[in-house]
């Protein structure tokens, strides 16, 4: 079914069931004018949604619902598309039951709004909202998966943006990008997971922004999960928390006054913190508690301040702040159980930065390959 409309306050409203359990609808929705709304239900498999909606000036208050599957857990392969082009306070739902369902939007325009939900396994889900125009503000997107090997990207230029991603099960991986020229940027983004194998990545550019990951497993500890947080610029922040076994949590920042923080709970083993920190006045926390055999490795610039609690036996921490002409430093870490290891090394404007090397390893980051492309006429 193909709709096509222009005008003014515009409707569209496509229901397609199940027919002979074989599902391979297929529903295009084109809409040119202000207040638009589109919304379309499919049952079954192998369906196809898509909706564009803009005008030739950028319109308001667009809006488009997309349901594919409908609580039908033998649904798949499904795929929806949502193009919202410029304008303002346009709002994007997709929800998806059933395995191997794709989900994507692209919206234009300040104050959009996107939330997918998808239910099963290796569902893949696609957001990018305003990208390379950085005026753009107060742009949320909401994904939600539930299952495993899930997929999810979202990204977000401007300022004042929100990116939530929730992902229950094993193996999911989810990949965040916020882009901004203000120091003062805003943005926010949190990823949560719960249970074992999965990925994080959160790279934000401007100032002010704050990223969260989360990993902790519903039933028991989780294992072998990864967060990877990248930020660049002056007065950001980075929080991750995870427990279980195997747990990896990078943090990378370049800039001053920023601030990074690293919990990893439920007296696990060999877990490992990398953080390093380029710039000024920035500070560091990282704790692993109740565990045994785990590592922390530090790095940091000029007038820094950096902490490290260990508890348990066989871990080990080290800390580095090394001076480029700018004032001191501090470095604090505590640590208790037996067959602990301490290293710090903190080197003034007199050090020799040449020979005064040390063991500071930081392992390249990990490639998410998230999510693997969809058809070009998904986005």
């Amino acid at each position: 079914m193909y709709v096509r409309q222009a005008g003014t306050n515009l409707s569209s409203d496509i229901t397609q069931s199940n027919g002979t359990a074989l599902g391979s609808n297929r529903a295009m929705v084109w809409q040119r004018g202000d207040g638009s709304s589109s919304a379309i239900d499919q049952e079954g498999t192998n369906n196809q949604a898509y909706v564009d909606q803009a005008q030739f000036t950028p319109p308001t208050g667009a809006s488009s619902t997309i349901n594919q599957g409908k609580n039908n857990t033998a649904s798949a392969d499904n795929k929806a598309s949502v193009r919202q082009h410029g304008g303002t306070g346009s709002v994007a739902t997709l929800n998806q039951d059933g395995d191997l369902n794709e989900a994507a939007t692209h919206q234009d325009g300040t104050l959009g709004s996107v939330a997918i939900t998808q239910n099963g396994t290796a569902n893949k889900s696609v957001v990018l909202q305003s990208l390379s125009s950085y005026a753009a503000v107060g742009n949320a997107a909401t994904i939600n998966q539930c299952g495993t090997n899930n997929k999810s990207y979202a990204a977000q230029d401007g300022e004042n943006n929100t990116l939530l991603a929730n992902q229950s099960g094993d193996d999911n991986k989810a990949d965040q990008i916020q882009n901004s020229t203000g120091a003062a940027a805003g943005n926010y983004a949190s990823v949560s997971q719960s249970s074992s194998g999965n990925k994080a990545r959160q790279r934000q550019v401007g100032g002010g922004n704050s990223a969260t990951a989360v990993q902790h497993a519903i039933t028991g500890p989780g294992v072998d999960n990864y967060v990877e947080q990248n930020q660049y610029g002056d007065n950001n922040s980075a929080f991750s928390d995870q427990d279980g076994d195997g747990g990896i949590v990078r943090q990378d920042q370049i800039g001053d006054n920023n601030n990074a923080t690293v919990n990893q709970w439920a007296a696990g083993t060999g877990n490992i913190v990398y953080q390093r920190q380029l710039g000024s006045d920035n500070s560091i926390s990282s704790g692993q508690y109740g565990g045994s055999d785990n590592i922390v490795s530090t790095y940091q610039d000029d007038l820094n301040t950096g902490f490290t609690t260990q508890s348990g036996d066989n871990n080990q921490a080290l800390l580095v702040q090394k001076s480029q002409g700018g004032a001191g430093h501090f470095a604090s870490i505590s640590q208790s159980g037996t067959g602990n290891m301490a290293n710090v090394l903190q080197l003034g404007p007199g050090g020799d930065f040449v020979d005064d090397a040390e063991g500071c390893d930081f392992q390249a980051p990990k490639e998410l390959n998230c999510p693997t492309p969809l058809p070009r006429n998904c986005y």
